[in-house]
């Protein structure tokens, strides 16, 4: 049957076997819901988005039966069943006799007036009534326990350049794949300790009613994969609602209740996480109803404009999951700036931009070719020098904008050099880390003298190097506070890996606490 002329029908009182003085039509991106006075019809549309396909009639019974079975978990007296719309002669009935064209969830009609998006827009939440729902969801998952594979960001790449600005997608994207890249054995554990669950999928404002007792209901019946979750996931999804919606306290009650009632506390550590990825989810959601024919104009239009305020909100979740900074090495030539740079950016997953190597590229001289100009002659005049400080701040710069933390290798032995790097950062709004390193001229000497006999290295660092740089070296001087460390390179680089751990940030690391040498080990299994 043509979907209008079913809509048609279904708006007609006179179409219901029960007394119903009006019917309400609520449409979303994927269904139309009839409310009579008592019952909730809900009629999924013949649509097809890739992860949800209610193309055919055989397709949309088996959800519906689906999302009477799941829901009753949370519901069990609100979900009465499954009915079907038969046609015969022309006559349209619910379960009446004729061929079957159409189906729909039969529900009770819950309460408009509790739901809670309304309770709250009335001023009647408060934090008990979230603690009570988070121990609600908190049992639903200790009683839903799976073990799949945890989800990721989709099927947003139609809208990047007009709902999202693209610089705003490959952001969010790049800041949740780092985290997610970086916190191997948390993800591993999560599952291990059976924190997947087969949960509600959709928890947000508008699928709560505030009866008594609490009835949470709408899950996610058409897609396993979106159901089954990490239960901080779940509960990012209503922390973030109300985040979005100005109920931010609120939100912090309910993840606190929940952390209580559930003893998980690292719910606390994926939080941000989640929250960028179910605000995506919105988005998404948004963005597919903006682009619905059978929504009116003006309601296409404000969720366009809802799907971009939840796009915003997933990069400010992703910027707290994936803290950035600009870190640039600091000290003279053989006092081992590169090689602790190469460590932090493997152990940390940070990129890195090599003087050296940017140098050579300029020139057209492949990177482990040895060049033994004298010091400011050539390749290493000033002008040459500048030219490639300019160059690494140029390629550091989209890097740092979608999201990457960078490492800057470098002398920068000139204050001019460090000011440049450090507008860069101020301009980004990219905290900025000067890595101040020393260490005695006998130990630079002989890591000089072991390098000009090493053949493929990258670096033309030599004596006479060094001394021409220490006659024109301007100390950091102008830095301080928490944007300069100085370390002492004559220490093994894992002792200075462990000082570090105390400046960088404590995302950066697969588990806070963790001894960073057993980081470090683990990491460098990783790059091989």
């Amino acid at each position: 049957m043509d979907l209008g002329r079913l809509v048609e029908r279904l708006s007609d009182p006179a179409f219901y076997p029960e007394r119903t003085r009006t019917v309400e039509v609520i449409q979303t991106h994927i269904s139309f819901i009839f409310l009579t006075d008592e019952h909730a019809y809900k009629v999924k549309k013949p649509v097809d988005f890739g992860f949800l396909d209610y193309t055919t009639l055989a397709k949309r019974k088996e959800c519906c039966e689906r999302e009477v079975t799941l829901n009753r978990r949370l519901c069990p007296d609100t979900y009465l069943g499954v009915v079907e719309l038969r046609e015969s002669d022309g006559r349209l009935s619910l379960d009446g006799p004729g061929e079957t064209v159409e189906c729909a969830v039969k529900m009770k009609r819950l309460p408009a007036d509790r739901m809670l998006r309304r309770v709250l827009g009335r001023g009647e939440g408060d934090d008990d009534l979230f603690r009570r729902i988070a121990r609600i969801v908190a049992d639903f998952h200790a009683q839903t326990v799976v073990s799949p594979e945890v989800g990721a960001i989709i099927q947003t790449e139609n809208y990047v350049g007009t709902l999202v600005p693209a610089a705003t997608f490959d952001f969010t994207r790049t800041s949740t794949d780092l985290f997610f890249q970086r916190h191997p054995g948390l993800f591993a554990r999560r599952v291990r300790e059976g924190r997947i669950v087969d949960g509600h999928g959709d928890l947000h404002l508008d699928s709560i009613c505030a009866t008594e007792p609490i009835r949470i209901f709408d899950c996610i019946e058409f897609n396993e994969r979106f159901r089954i979750q990490d239960t901080a996931e779940e509960v990012a999804f209503l922390a973030m609602d109300l985040d979005f919606h100005g109920y931010a306290p609120f939100g912090k009650a309910f993840v606190g209740a929940y952390v209580k009632a559930s003893g998980d506390g690292e719910v606390l550590r994926l939080l941000a996480f989640y929250k960028a990825y179910r605000a995506y989810v919105r988005a998404k959601v948004s963005s597919f109803a903006g682009d619905d024919p059978h929504i009116p104009a003006d309601a296409r239009d404000a969720f366009r404009t809802t799907a971009s305020r939840y796009y915003e909100l997933a990069a400010h979740y992703a910027a707290a999951c994936n803290p950035q900074r600009l870190i640039v090495m600091c000290g003279l030539t053989g006092s081992g700036k590169s090689t602790l740079a190469r460590k932090v950016a493997e152990l940390y997953g940070l990129q890195i931009v090599r003087s050296d190597v940017v140098r050579k590229e300029l020139l057209g001289l492949a990177p482990d070719e040895r060049r033994h100009v004298p010091f400011d002659q050539g390749e290493y005049a000033p002008s040459m020098t500048e030219r490639t400080y300019g160059a690494m701040l140029e390629r550091a710069a989209p890097l740092l904008r979608l999201g990457h933390s960078v490492i800057l290798d470098g002398c920068f032995i000139r204050r001019s050099q460090r000011r440049a790097a450090r507008k860069l950062a101020r301009r980004l709004g990219v905290p900025f880390l000067l890595l101040e390193c020393r260490t005695s001229e006998a130990v630079i000497r002989d890591r000089l003298e072991r390098r000009v006999r090493k053949n493929g290295g990258v670096s033309d660092g030599r004596w006479e190097i060094y001394h021409g740089q220490l006659a024109e070296y301007e100390p950091p001087e102008e830095i301080g506070g928490d944007e300069r460390v100085v370390l002492d390179r004559s220490k093994p680089v894992e002792e200075l890996l462990h000082e570090l751990a105390a400046v960088l940030p404590a995302e950066w690391l697969d588990a806070p606490g963790t001894p960073v040498s057993a980081v470090v080990t683990q990491g460098q299994a990783q790059t091989r």
